[in-house]
């Protein structure tokens, strides 16, 4: 099967969403968010340490079944 090269910027949002959501349904009624630390962001919101961990690895997880399994990749990989 082909490779399948998608926009990379919808490509991450995707990505972003799914593990958002695993994240927030992981830690559900925890404190999952609190507020940026950054001059100027202090109004955006961050997910707290141990959230973070965990989206990540969500993350890193739904883009390689992106991958390997339905062969879709961000067109940031392709060899234009």
């Amino acid at each position: 099967m082909a490779k399948i090269y998608t926009d990379n910027a919808r490509y991450m949002e995707f990505i972003d969403d799914i593990a958002t959501k695993m994240t927030e349904i992981a830690y559900k009624g925890e404190n999952v968010y609190t507020p940026s630390s950054e001059a100027g962001q202090e109004d955006d919101m961050m997910f707290q340490e141990e959230p973070q961990d965990y989206y990540n690895e969500r993350y890193d997880e739904v883009e390689t079944m992106l991958n390997r399994t339905l062969n879709i990749h961000s067109d940031n990989d392709s060899e234009l």
